[in-house]
This record gives C-alpha cells, structure tokens and sequence, in this order.
C-alpha cells in the first residue's frame, strides 16, 4: 500500500489524525507512570497504544513509526508482565518519551515530505537502545536468575563425569530448574490460566478460541473450516457480550461487528490487513476483560459457544430476541472547515433576512395593513427566526471541541520544564469536557503554555526553598476550566512565592514604562498589571523558558483578540493565579446590540460589552484634568470622547446643565469608563461582517460592519479598543 496513492491520500490523513491523537494519550500515560510506576492499568494502556500505532504504520508503510513501535511494544509486554520492573529501570521511562518524540518528529515530517517514512541511522541507532533494554529487563538483569543459571552451566559439565544413576537423577533436577527458569524469564503461564469474564459472565472459552484462531492465522496453517469456526465463535463473543456490554467496551464490539459484516459482504482473504485486524481487537478486548488466575474466578456465569455457524433458525430467533451492535453505533464523517465556515457565512445572511422582515412587520403595522394578515405574517417570521436560531446553534456545536485537545498537552509540557529547571512539580487538571470553537484553539494554547512557563519558572520555588519556606518539596499546579453562559472560565493557580510588586515596580521604571510620579502615583494592582507590558519581565538572565519580556504581552493579546479578559490574584508568598475569561465560540459573529445615535450618525455597540445605559441629571458632569467624569454609585467614571476618536467635528461634553445618556462600558475594575450618546435608538440581533477593504480595516475603533433590518449599513463599535 504506497500512501503516494491519491486515493489514499484521504485515508492517510485520518491515519495521522490518530498517530497525533495516540502521541498526546501516551504523552499523558508516561507522565502518569512516572509518578506511579506500578500502575497495571496504565501499563496495559501503553501497551495498547503503541500495538495500534505499529498495525496502522505498517498498512500505510510508515516503517520509522511501525518498527520503533513494535519494539517499544515488545518491551511494554514485558513491563505489563512484571510492573516493578519500571520502579527498578526509570531510564526505560525517558526511553519511552523519547520514542514518543521521534513518533511526533516523524508525523510533522510528513505534513511537508510524504516520503519521510523509512529508518533514518539514528532510528536504527533507537532501535538498537530499545534492543538492549529488552535483553537487560527479560530476566538477565536478575541476579538471582543469572547465578541459578551459572549453577546449572557447571553442573552440566560436572554430570559427565558422574555415574548413570547419579547423572539421571541430577538431569531431572536440572530440568524443573530449567523449566522454573524459562517461566520467570519469558513468562511461562501454563501452569496458572488466566481467565477472562464481563460483568460475572465467563467468556474464558470464547476468549481462548479467538487467540487460537488468529494464532493459526498469522502461521498460515488453517483451513476454511477453522475460519468459519473462528466467524462464529466471534459473533458468539459479541453476543455474549452484548447483553451486558457497558459504555467502556461498546467501541470494540461495534468494531469487531462492522469487521465481520465486511469480511462476510466482501468476501475477503485471511491476509496480514485482516490479521492485524482481529489481534487488534483481541489486544483491545482482553485489555477491557477482567483477568483472574486459575479457578478463583468467583461465579461467573457460564456461556455456550459454538464451533461452527449458527443454523439459520437460530440466527433468525436470536434476531428477533436482541438487537444488533450496530444498532448503537455512532457515525462520523470529516467535513473541510472551509465548508462549515461557508455555512455559517449563510446562516449569518438568513438572520440579516430575519432582521428584513421584522423591520417589514413594523412598516405593515405602520401602514395599517388588515391586522389579521400582519398576525399572520408575525407568526410566520416568529417560527422563521426560532427555525434559524436553532440551526446556528446547531453549527456552533459542530465547531466547538473539548478543552481536552489543549489541556491533554500540558502533563507532558509540565513534565519536560521541571526537569530542566530541576524542580518538582504537580499538575491537578479538571475540566477537560468544557466545549470551546474550534477557531480560538490554537491562541488558548498559545495563552496557557506562556502562563504554565511562567509559573514553573518565575512562580515556583526549588525543593529546597520551598522547605526553607514551611512548603512541601513539590509545588503545585492547577488549571480548572469552568462553563459560564456564553463563556468559558480558565484558571491558573500555583502554590508558588507570587509576584514581588516592587521588583516589577524597579523594572517599570528601569525599561522605562513609568517615570517617578508615575511610580508613586500608580496603584499596586495598576502595578501588577504591567507584566503584561510588551518587553516587561522581573528576571535579570533570560533563558530558553523566559526572561525575554514576550510571554505574558501574547497571553494578554491572545485573549484579548478574541474579545476576552484576563485578571490576575497575587498572594505574595502564597502564589499567584491567572483567570481567562473566553467565548465559547467566535465563529459566528451574530450578537445582540444597541443602536446609538453619536452626532447625525448611526452605530452599534454589541450588548456584551453594555454594563449599563445611565440617564445623567444636570449639573452632575464635571470637568477633571481635560476630561469629563461623574459619580455613579460610589465610584467615578470617565467620559471617553468618542466623537473625538472617531474624528467627528463635535465632542462629548457640550453644555453640563442639560441630561446626558451615556453607555457605561465593560471595563477592569476601579477604572470604569462610558461614552455620551445623544440617543438609544433602539436593540435588535446584528451579524458583524469583517471589512472587505484593508483601508477600512486599519480603523481603530471598529469591529466590522453589519446591515439593518431597512438596508442601511452600520459600523459597529470596539468596545475593547475604545476603554483603553
């Protein structure tokens, strides 16, 4: 199979969607196994990842990523035999990560040279280390083990010399230690079956039957009849399993169904694909079995098996007695992001449409149309706008993926910097089914990587600081990720020293971000808010984790871009966390908001960024230090000039005797700040649409445009830009 084939090309994608998917998860399990070196479960876990990454690598000849994995496999079997060999040999562990870097070097190598797919020399060179961990970890590193078997060595040679009687009898005993040996070192189980049930039902036989039967397969020596026994003992073990299947395992059932039902319609060989297919599975279901040695199994029902096909009457009643797996399945198809966002940008157009019409219904009231019909038409457009309220957000679900895709990343990311920077450090992670576009991904990430940097490296005391301090020896890191209404909240915590608010004072002042009154005039949390200056940073060495001055400038434009919010909590001493206040989705950019009249124009200002609309009385606007400001419930506000800013020919103010309407504005706390406007003219539903001209898009105070419900077009405000 040559995956320069273009009718592969499709197929070859999905397969590097799963390498990646496979790379994070093993990412996540080593750092796990790390900490706890005994864990069976994780161990398996391992085991079964790089067993599915060498069977798809080798269909597509992906030879770099299917042999290493195939020896990191051999040696996880080993592990997953005995699970203190990884408390013993913790260099296996960084063995293991880096194997999963090469995995992921090769996977970007391939986005840009589709040829990248043989054994480079370090590979093989890899591979060799991987080699000599298997021979050290079979047995051979046992010293008990290797004396035993230096005994036997001399024996062997002393038995010549021996009388027959003498020499038989000291065979024998030399045989059973042979024997006893060889089940140590490769994991003999003859003498100790294992037995496999589900939920109480004994499925030991079935089990047994399918591993012989893929056995007999990969050695070529089968017939047609031992396929045929193999196909129904198989649908045995789905129906058996079926009946008592839970959400953990009803994936590989459904996969081992849809299997047999192409195997059967396509009437297909017993060749390698379909083998690596069935031991797949096999590896899959015994991993999700409960596993007991012997006959301790404790009252496990029993079930029959059958050796050949069931007879059509039986099928026929077993058809009408349950239902089939695929009955359940869940279906999935790939869609080019590019065709979601056209369907969107139509979307957007039908709430515009919606808009018209209610604007016609008004006009129709106005114009005294038989108010039956003008009934009859509000109804329509009512069922009409609720019908395409529900398809966006019907496609704002398609976009929205889970919090894991980024948050699966950092174990990994944690793991690598500590070690560097030779601290210990624990990272608590919840909130990973949080839903969040598609679109704001990539930035999030970026945002959240600069903070866990910065918390392990500025944040986070060394081991022996900590102690001196009164704290444990590892520090502690938390990312929680919270669901708001049309948002999503992430906090960052460590339990580390927190800021020095006068260090970042001295070096505002040294970069030349305040000038001595400023210095003595700005508040502390004003202060605080300077490390997210571009350039600003309290560390007098860079080093390749931070120190340059960039990383808290991107986590505030990346957040903000988005129209999102970031605050920060300092407890000197204590630690430090970093709240990220972001949309859910920014895909389609249909809002609420209000018309206001500023001057002779029209504009919109989405309500998301409206705190409140306040009527002020005469005589209560005041001019301070060029700017106008009031009292609004015991703090003050300033009046931005927006007339100003957006190059009008008249300015806020005007004569302070008369009422004044103004906006107040979402802004940071204790620095509240509105605009005047000379009237609300109303709210309605508004779709921003991006300017299409690059002139238009270097405005400073617009978001975009968007058209009303009588055709006019309209420029919609920027909040964000306008407070700052």
């Amino acid at each position: 199979m040559s995956v320069a084939d273009e009718s592969l090309a499709e197929l070859f994608e999905q397969y590097k969607d799963e390498v990646r998917e496979s790379i994070g998860k093993i990412d996540s399990e080593l750092v796990a196994i790390e900490q706890d070196p005994s864990n069976s479960e994780v161990i398996f876990s391992l085991f079964r990842h790089l067993h599915s990454l060498k069977g798809s690598s080798k269909m597509f000849n992906v030879d770099n990523i299917g042999h290493i994995a195939h020896k990191l496999e051999d040696l996880m079997q080993i592990i997953d035999k005995d699970n203190t060999i990884l408390a013993r040999n913790t260099k296996i562990i960084d063995l293991l990560f880096r194997g999963n870097d090469i995995f992921r070097e090769v996977i970007t190598r391939l986005e840009d040279d589709i040829s990248f797919i043989n054994i480079t020399p370090d590979h093989a060179k890899f591979i060799e280390m991987i080699n000599r961990q298997i021979d050290k970890v079979s047995g051979q590193d046992n010293p008990l083990l290797m004396a035993a078997q230096r005994l036997l060595e001399d024996l062997d040679s002393v038995v010549p010399t021996l009388d027959d009687l003498e020499a038989s009898a000291i065979r024998k005993r030399m045989s059973e230690v042979s024997s006893a040996i060889r089940a140590v070192t490769q994991g003999d189980g003859a003498s100790d079956q294992v037995r496999y049930s589900y939920s109480g039902v004994d499925l030991t036989e079935m089990v047994v039957i399918f591993e012989t039967g893929v056995e007999k397969f990969g050695s070529g020596d089968f017939t047609e009849e031992d396929v045929k026994a193999f196909m129904a003992n198989a649908e045995n073990l789905i129906n058996a399993l079926f009946e008592v299947a839970e959400e953990d395992i009803m994936g590989v059932l459904t996969e081992l169904n849809d299997g047999l039902e192409m195997f059967e319609t396509r009437s297909l060989e017993i060749d390698p694909v379909v083998i690596e297919f069935f031991t797949a599975i096999l590896t899959d279901l015994k991993g999700r079995l409960h596993k007991e040695s012997g006959g301790d199994l404790p009252e496990a029902k029993p079930v029959e098996t059958a050796a050949a096909a069931p007879t059509p009457e039986a099928a026929a009643a077993d058809e009408h007695k349950q239902p089939t797996v695929q009955k359940t399945q869940t279906k999935t198809i790939r869609v080019d992001e590019k065709k979601i966002d056209h369907f969107l940008d139509s979307v957007g157009k039908l709430i515009t449409q919606s808009e018209i019409l209610n604007h016609l219904q008004f006009s129709f009231r106005e114009a005294g149309i038989n108010p039956a019909l003008v009934r009859d038409f509000a109804a329509v457009n009512r069922a009409i706008s609720s019908d395409i309220v529900n398809l966006q957000r019907s496609l704002m679900e398609v976009r929205q993926v889970e919090m894991d895709n980024i948050l699966k990343k950092f174990p990994r990311l944690v793991r690598d910097i500590s070690h560097r920077m030779n601290k210990e450090v624990e990272l608590i992670i919840t909130g990973e089914r949080v839903p969040i576009d598609k679109s704001l991904l990539d930035d999030v990430e970026a945002a959240m990587i600069h903070l866990v940097r910065n918390s392990i490296d500025h944040g986070l005391e060394t081991p022996g600081e900590r102690e001196a301090a009164g704290k444990s020896r590892r520090g502690r890191i938390s990312i929680r990720v919270l669901q708001e209404e049309a948002s999503i909240k992430v906090e960052l915590e460590d339990d580390g020293k927190g800021i020095d608010v006068a260090a970042v004072r001295r070096k505002a002042m040294e970069k030349g971000l305040l000038n001595r009154e400023q210095l003595n005039e700005i508040s502390d949390e004003d202060a605080l808010n300077l490390i997210f200056a571009s350039g600003m940073t309290t560390k007098n060495e860079a080093t390749d984790i931070s120190g340059r001055g960039v990383g808290l400038d991107v986590v505030s434009s990346n957040i903000r871009k988005w129209n999102g919010e970031v605050l920060l909590e300092n407890r000197p001493g204590q630690g430090l966390t970093f709240t990220l206040h972001i949309p859910i989705t920014n895909t389609l950019l249909t809002k609420e908001a209000i018309l206001l009249r500023l001057g002779t124009g029209l504009f919109c200002m989405p309500l998301e960024n409206v705190e409140e609309i306040i009527q002020l009385p005469p005589g209560q606007l005041h001019r301070h230090k060029d700017q106008y400001i009031f009292q609004h419930r015991d703090s003050v506000v300033t009046v931005v000039d927006i007339k100003l800013l957006l190059g009008m020919a008249c300015s806020t103010g005007g004569d302070p005797t008369v009422p004044h309407t103004f906006v107040l504005l979402r802004g940071k706390k204790n620095n509240r700040q509105a605009i005047c406007a000379e009237e609300i003219v109303g709210q309605q539903k508004i779709v921003i649409k991006d300017f299409d001209l690059e002139s238009f898009r270097q405005l400073p105070y617009y978001q975009g445009l968007t058209l009303m419900g009588d055709g006019r077009v309209v420029l919609v405000l920027d909040a964000e830009a306008i407070v700052e």
